[in-house]
């Protein structure tokens, strides 16, 4: 039992690390997207892919979870026609959808973009997904085999390729949204070399349409739970691009370049997810589980409170740092960053939705996780096309804070009668509290005075934040001797 629960928590690991380096790769490339494309550019390239996103999904047709349940370990030619079968239809159906798309490039064009190679854009963007689809059950087998080691080495090789192409095309080409796009689809064809041995071992070319029949069944009732989930992610973008009033694709440029300023937090909750799943489910059986819990839970907090401040309170420094082209992030897209702090404040919710989700994974009642999701996505959606054209970017941000509350308080409402753990509520509140006290007058008066004294007045808002915690005793005894240990000399 242990030595499972090691590979678990090792494989958790690498798929942790790799994802995590990969995002934080690709998030290098925000700061040279926003000094080499025009805002025009960057906008519509962040249409083309959150709609990319929405296709790959559509194009899996829940694939991918069938394969999970109807491989078989024991007999490799069931295996090979699962493999097969899966393959062969999300195939037929990207290829289809991505002609389509090719064909009337230049009726679609328009839509998309106001760019003078619009509709060039349109047929790179159609094989995009095409090329994505015939990487998923290959990934998907490796997961299955264990094989975690190649499955994060293999994407992240995708990442480096696409990263270095985007160096090449953007700037040293100059050849603008195309670039980004070439990029993109090299990686995706460098991808499938990578898995051509996969593909010679596994493929059947032998059509099975009762096991065909029996996988779509499977599989085409999650892909609402995954569509809900991608529609928290991106929905906003291409709702802001069609009721923004002014600079549609100016206004998405701005929105999502300040948007990606939160990655901390999202790396953090990332990780924290990585390692969490495994944790609790090694660990539920243990006498003071649900303590444990709520402790986590409460640290958990502390920390992204932590992170929301730093960040909050520095990322007008940051983004002002010498970077290739420029500033780190080009002063056409400051005044978006009020963003950064809503953003931030979501991914801390959606880290306690997968605090609270811990609960209905222990006890087997996994689908109300689909349900808080769902309602979430058109929350979203509702409130992105009420608040946007009143406030822009603004209501898109608030629109993705208000869809995550609505997730985590539903599925925390839910798990109470679940699978109840009694978190701590009153410290909980406590640094939530402390934050808004130090944070938002601190960030008000200092939003217009010179950056030195700006600078000075934040750090002194974070050593105030860290002594009140003391103050207010959120550290327990056997905690404050722990933290001093830290700082003694050994």
């Amino acid at each position: 039992m242990q030595s499972r629960i090691r590979s678990l928590a090792s494989d958790t690991l690498i798929y942790g690390v790799f994802t995590v380096v990969g995002r934080f790769l690709t998030f290098f490339l925000t700061p040279i997207y926003s000094n080499y494309l025009t805002q025009i550019e960057l906008g519509d390239v962040t249409i083309f892919f959150s709609i990319i996103a929405f296709l790959n999904i559509t194009f899996a047709l829940g694939m991918d979870s069938s394969f999970f349940r109807f491989y078989s370990k024991d007999d490799i030619n069931q295996t090979k026609k699962v493999f097969s079968t899966a393959y062969f239809t999300i195939g037929f159906m990207s290829v289809v959808i991505s002609t389509i798309v090719f064909v009337f490039a230049e009726k679609i064009a328009p839509t998309m973009s106001s760019l003078p190679n619009s509709v060039t854009l349109v047929r790179i963007a159609a094989f995009l997904p095409l090329l994505d689809s015939f990487l998923i059950i290959p990934m998907a087998m490796l997961r299955m085999t264990g094989k975690a080691k190649r499955f994060a080495w293999s994407r992240f090789a995708m990442i480096i390729v696409a990263f270095n192409l985007n160096l090449w095309f953007v700037i040293g080409f100059h050849w603008g949204a195309e670039g980004v796009f070439w990029a993109q689809l090299i990686s995706s064809v460098f991808g499938i070399f990578l898995f051509l041995p996969d593909l010679f071992r596994f493929l059947v070319f032998k059509f099975d349409k009762s096991l065909t029949l029996q996988m779509l069944r499977f599989g085409f009732p999650t892909m609402p739970a995954a569509l809900s989930g991608m529609i928290l992610q991106v929905a906003d973008r291409p709702i802001l691009k069609y009721l923004a009033t002014t600079d549609q694709s100016k206004q998405v440029a701005i929105y999502s370049v300040n948007y990606r300023l939160a990655i901390p937090m999202m790396l953090f909750v990332t990780i924290f997810e990585y390692a969490w799943k495994p944790f609790y489910l090694s660990r539920y059986n243990d006498p003071d589980a649900k303590q444990l819990f709520s402790r986590i839970f409460t640290y958990f907090t502390l920390i992204s409170v932590v992170l929301f401040l730093f960040i909050g309170f520095y990322i007008e420094f940051i983004v002002r740092m010498p970077f290739i082209g420029g500033n780190f992030i080009k002063s056409d897209y400051w005044s978006g960053l009020g963003i950064v702090p809503i953003i931030l404040f979501g991914y801390y919710l959606n880290g306690a939705f997968s605090n609270f989700a811990a609960g209905f994974h222990i006890s087997k009642k996994t689908d109300y996780l689909p349900l808080a999701v769902g309602i979430a996505a058109i929350v979203n959606i509702v409130f992105n096309f009420i608040a946007i054209p009143i406030w822009g970017i603004y209501g898109a941000a608030w629109a993705t804070f208000i869809a995550y509350l609505v997730s985590s308080t539903l599925l925390y409402l839910i798990s109470r009668k679940v699978y109840p753990i009694d978190y701590n509520w009153r410290k909980i509140i406590m640094v939530l509290l402390l934050m808004s006290v130090v944070y938002f007058p601190i960030a008000y008066c200092t939003n217009n005075i010179n950056l030195g004294l700006a600078f000075i007045i934040r750090t002194g808002g974070i050593i105030v934040f860290v002594s009140a915690l003391f103050y207010f005793k959120f550290f327990t005894t056997s905690e404050i001797k722990s933290i001093r240990s830290l700082f003694k000399k050994k």
